[in-house]
């Protein structure tokens, strides 16, 4: 199973160009932050996908209730927390009768999970949008170190061209070249 990891700020499309990798791979979206959004959903009482749905529709309260979990659980239980949690959801995918040809990560968000997704392998592909991505100026939101045979992926047009863009920059990852997009 390969890794593929999105990285970009709030409303850059990550989402949308890994539903992408799903018309050409056996894909399994994955992501760093599922163990928040658990927390938060356990504290204001309803489901993870409720949280989800408040924060894509622009909550800036649910927003920073996620960030601030992400600091509290970094800062009290350990740095890699979230790291740790997201190798127990790989190694149950790879234990699975139905592994995925590629774990695609739709949230790299810090420079410990870009490192992490590097040293096993993995491709991080930077997602850019010239307008309308989040305006959060929390660690989580700064741009991750580009670095040699990232991808890079600019979000300009439809989703079409998303999605389009976002399978030649995987395909171009998987063969080991260098995708500029």
């Amino acid at each position: 199973m390969k890794i593929i990891a999105f990285t970009g700020p709030g409303g850059a499309g990550k989402n949308t160009a890994a539903e992408a990798l799903g018309t050409q791979w056996h894909t399994n979206e994955v992501a760093f932050t599922t163990p928040l959004y658990d927390m938060a959903a356990a504290a204001l009482g309803i489901t993870p996908e409720q949280v989800n749905q408040l924060k894509q529709q622009g909550d800036k309260a649910i927003r920073a209730l996620l960030e601030q979990l992400g600091d509290a659980v970094r800062n009290t239980i350990r740095p890699d927390y979230l790291i740790v949690r997201l190798v127990d959801t790989l190694r149950e995918l790879e234990d699975s009768q139905d592994t995925p040809e590629l774990a695609v990560i739709t949230d790299l968000r810090t420079e410990e999970e870009a490192s992490w997704v590097r040293a096993m392998r993995g491709h991080v592909i930077h997602v850019n949008r010239p307008e309308g991505t989040s305006t959060s100026q929390h660690s989580t939101n700064q741009p991750i170190t580009m670095e040699q045979g990232d991808g890079y992926l600019l979000n300009a047009g439809t989703v079409e061209d998303l999605h389009k863009e976002a399978i030649n920059a995987v395909r171009a990852a998987l063969q080991g070249k260098q995708v500029a997009a």
